[in-house]
Order: C-alpha cells, then sequence, then structure tokens
C-alpha cells in the first residue's frame, strides 16, 4: 500500500468476538485498537444447535459498536469472519443478516480448510516457517486447527471437532461416571489419535506451534521462555504438569489463585490436554506461542493486497502444495501429474481466446492435472470416478468446497465419458460452473492424452488455431525419438468434447 490505510478485522469464535482495527502500510501493520467479547456462541451452538435471540442482539449490538468506531477512525475496508460455532448454527443466516441491516458489515462464515490457512499465514508472521517440517495447531472453543507447513508451504489441513466448549459440553459428569474429568477426555481424544498422528508419520516435526487464548494463559503459567520476535516458548512436559495441577483445582479456585479470566478458567483444562497430546504426537519437547490468531492472518492477506483472502488464484502454490500432498497420501505418479500439469498450462494459456476463462479457473486446472489419477490407489478400473471421490471427500488448502466439487469433475472427466446432465453430481451445478467444467475438461483430457505413455515424451506444445482446426505442434523432451503413435491416437480419442465446444478438430502434427 502506498500509504497508510486503516482496517478493520472481526473474528467470530465460539469462545469470544475479536475485534481490531489496524492500520497497514509500506513499514507493515500496526493494530491500533482492540476488543474482545466474551459472548461464547458455542456454548449453546454445541447444545441446541442454535444462537439464541440475546446472544444474537448482543452480537449485532457488538457490531453496531464496531461500526461506530470504524467510522470514528476512518476505517476503509472491514472484514469479518465467523468460524465453527457461527458455521454449525442452524441460524446462521439470521444472524448474518440482522448484522448486515444493524451495521452494514457482512460476515464471512469460513471452513476449517480457510480457518487453518489464516492459522498458518497469522504464524508466519512471528515465526520463521520457510525451512523444515513445522505442525500448528488452534485449539478453538469449537473445533482444533492441525496444519502441517513444508518449507514455508502448507500441505496439510484438517478441522477436528475438538474445541474446548464443546468438549465441555459433551463430555458426562465426572461425578456420575466415577472417573476424573481428565479421564474421560484423555479416553475421547483416544480414538482421534490415530487420525491426528497420521499427520506426522510422513517425517519429523522440525517446529510445533500453537495458537489461542489458552495456550497463551497456560504458557504464562508455566513461565515463558522468550523467543525472538515476540514469541514465547514452553516446554511440553511443564505444559503437562501445570495443566493436571489445574484440573486438580474448582473453577472458583483456578480464577483465585492464578487470576485466570471467567471465560478462561473452565476451557483451559481441555484445551491444554488436547495442546499437550498433540506434542506429544507430534514429538516435540516445547512448544512455540506466536501470540497471533486467524484475525492476524487475515489482516496479514488484506495489507499484501489480497482483497479476496481465499481465492484460489492469489495462492497458487499453496493450492498446488496441497494436492502434492495429497496425491502423496495416495501414492500417485507424480512424474506424470508434472507433466499433465505443465502441458495444461501450455494449452490453456494458448487457447484464451476461444475458452474465455479465467486465472480461477486455471488453478482448479492445475489442481485436477495434479490430482486426476489418484484413483488408482483404489483400482485401476473406474479410477476416475474413484479420483472423484477421493478429491470430494478431502480437504485442500486453498479451495473451498464448491471450488473442490469443480476439481473433483474434471478428475472423473479426464476420461472415457465427457459431463452429461444425466450424471447427478454434474446437473447439480450452476450454469456457469457446468460450462467452467466442460471447457476445463476438454484441456484436461488433451494434456493427460500428449503423457499417454506417462513417460514425459512431449516436453511442450505450441498451439496454432486455424478456422477448422487447433494443431498441436510437440516438441519432445531431450534424447527422446517417438512418433507419438499413441499420443496420436488419445488425441483421436479425448479430442471429441474440444471439438464440440470450440468446433475445431484437434491435430497432433508429427515432432
Amino acid at each position: 500500500m502506498a500509504v497508510a490505510s486503516r482496517i478493520g478485522i472481526v473474528d467470530m469464535g465460539s469462545n469470544a468476538i475479536r475485534m481490531i482495527v489496524a492500520e497497514a502500510s509500506p513499514a507493515g501493520t500496526q493494530i491500533v485498537e482492540s476488543h474482545r467479547l466474551s459472548l461464547r456462541l458455542g456454548r449453546d451452538v454445541f447444545a441446541t444447535g442454535q444462537v439464541p435471540e440475546a446472544t444474537i442482539s448482543a452480537v449485532v449490538d457488538a457490531f453496531r459498536r464496531f461500526r461506530t468506531t470504524c467510522d470514528r477512525m476512518n476505517v476503509a475496508q472491514i472484514r469479518a469472519i465467523a468460524t465453527s460455532a457461527v458455521r454449525e448454527a442452524r441460524n446462521r443466516e439470521a444472524l448474518v443478516d440482522r448484522v448486515r441491516e444493524a451495521a452494514n458489515i457482512e460476515i464471512e462464515v469460513i471452513s476449517g480448510t480457510q480457518e487453518a490457512y489464516l492459522l498458518a499465514r497469522a504464524a508466519a508472521t512471528r515465526v520463521d516457517l520457510r525451512r523444515g517440517r513445522s505442525v500448528l495447531v488452534d485449539v478453538g472453543g469449537g473445533s482444533v486447527e492441525v496444519v502441517v507447513v513444508e518449507d514455508g508451504q502448507v500441505v496439510e489441513a484438517d478441522s477436528y471437532r475438538l474445541g474446548a466448549l464443546r468438549l465441555l459440553s459433551m463430555l458426562p459428569d465426572p461425578k456420575a461416571t466415577g472417573d476424573t474429568f481428565v479421564d474421560l477426555l484423555q479416553r475421547h481424544l483416544r480414538g482421534l489419535e490415530r487420525r491426528i498422528g497420521a499427520h506426522f508419520t510422513s517425517g519429523r516435526i522440525d517446529r510445533y506451534v500453537a495458537v489461542g487464548g489458552n495456550i497463551e494463559s497456560l504458557c504464562d503459567l508455566v513461565g515463558p521462555i522468550p523467543q525472538s520476535n515476540g514469541v514465547d516458548a514452553c516446554r511440553i512436559e511443564d505444559a503437562r504438569n501445570t495443566v493436571m495441577a489445574l484440573a486438580e483445582l474448582s473453577y472458583d479456585e483456578r480464577i483465585e489463585k492464578h487470576a485466570l479470566k471467567p471465560d478462561r478458567a473452565d476451557t483451559i483444562v481441555p484445551a491444554g490436554v488436547v495442546y499437550v497430546r498433540i506434542g506429544e504426537l507430534a514429538g516435540c519437547s516445547q512448544v512455540l506461542v506466536p501470540r497471533v490468531g486467524i484475525k492476524e492472518g487475515l489482516l496479514a492477506e488484506i495489507a499484501e493486497g489480497h482483497l479476496d483472502a481465499f481465492a484460489p488464484e492469489q495462492h497458487v502454490e499453496t493450492v498446488l502444495s496441497a494436492c502434492r500432498a495429497l496425491g502423496r497420501r495416495f501414492h500417485y505418479e507424480s512424474e506424470h501429474a508434472e507433466a499433465v500439469l505443465e502441458l495444461s498450462r501450455q494449452i490453456f494459456d494458448q487457447t484464451k481466446r476461444l475458452h474465455g476463462l479465467d486465472a480461477h479457473a486455471r488453478v482448479l486446472l492445475e489442481a485436477a492435472a495434479l490430482l486426476h489419477d489418484i484413483g488408482i490407489a483404489v483400482n485401476n478400473d473406474g479410477h476416475h470416478k474413484h479420483s472423484q471421490y477421493l478429491i470430494e471427500s478431502s480437504d485442500i488448502v486453498g479451495l473451498g468446497d464448491d471450488e473442490r466439487r469443480i476439481v473433483a469433475l474434471l478428475a472423473r472427466y479426464h476420461r472415457r465419458s465427457a459431463p452429461n446432465r444425466e450424471h447427478e453430481e454434474f446437473a447439480g451445478l450452476r450454469r456457469k460452473d457446468r460450462s467452467t467444467v466442460e471447457r476445463l475438461a476438454a484441456i484436461l483430457r488433451l494434456a493427460d492424452a500428449l503423457d499417454r505413455q506417462h513417460a514425459g515424451i512431449v516436453r511442450s506444445v505450441q498451439i496454432k488455431l486455424t478456422g477448422e482446426r487447433i494443431e498441436l505442434m510437440p516438441k519432445l523432451s531431450s534424447g527422446q525419438k517417438s512418433q507419438l503413435t499413441l499420443e496420436r491416437q488419445a488425441i483421436e480419442e479425448k479430442g471429441d468434447l474440444f471439438a464440440q465446444l470450440f468446433g475445431r478438430q484437434v491435430a497432433l502434427l508429427r515432432p
């Protein structure tokens, strides 16, 4: 940004609403005003499925006051995001509408994957994640976000329904079972440990980073070990001992003895147990506490000019890193995937005047190019359908649900039948998205055909458009000699969709 600009950020969590006004300039960002309201949306949502009227009124009042503050401080842009509790509330639309009408602020209800991305973005403002493997964890009121970062790129992100408020509401009364609360909690965690631990099986974790008010309070109780850039640390063993000691105290004793806030005194034990257990699963001896949250992640995105923090085209490498990590999970053929990726890009860029698609669509094509064959892990026969299912059922950092559905359908249509309105998933798309799937599938089919032998024979392709034909002029990889007989046959089989959509027959010329 050329001059200083003020930004308003709202993070509606399950335990509290956090509101900040920050000033962004070429020198960086600085928070100039900050508020935290303990409204505990999750307490009622996790018990009844709805935000009660009294809480909605309190939320509306808070947003109205924040709008007044922003107007007084000449804030240029306001972004508000809501996480687990609002995401699950049956009456979330009513809440969003009421805030919009009263304060003219639009609340974006984000997914767990989007929440995880902002977590990584925030942590990176304080902790150097550019080298090695890092695991980032945020234990919120309703969910736990676990993110794996490799050499600066998010490669895995999962959201688990293990938030501190949720755990408090769902576990039985220890007095009725004869167990301690920690016993019940650890027993509940045991069923998910294998899933969480799977994040750490592919290599050593170099650093464990945790965010959230509970880990900050726990670190303060343990005695923080100052690092650099405002980051603190504490030993996992010390954190475990402190959590166990807190569990022995009553709610009132925690407040009296340790001066904990009322909305922290009950959640710090379940949150602390989760933080400690994940650190143990990761094999780490200490946890870094950068004292940031997803609101700082969103602020960093906006300050860098990303008006839509979740637009895939603004985070291409994040999306592709996540796709490669998913591919590795299913033992994909990476060389073929990378070849199809590069050829897809070349065909897309050289046929823009035909398909008319934008950078957003290009990222979806790239993701599909990397993942189109992962279904082979299930069965080679019908693997395109297995690829569709695996993509649809997996989180891909940087892609929303609708975008992931498009990528899954592109994988589905990279071979065999073309997009068809008789297919339920395709017919269920919006008209614009159906057109996008058809055009991108036509390109992906050509790119896949050009690497028919899965041997990287074709390094690149030049395209010439004539009135009746699209001519593909291949350039072979160094040392390769081939007449491309199999590729030519594959183009004849897979080029029909392109010809049908754009009125040009596809011809593969001799190298």
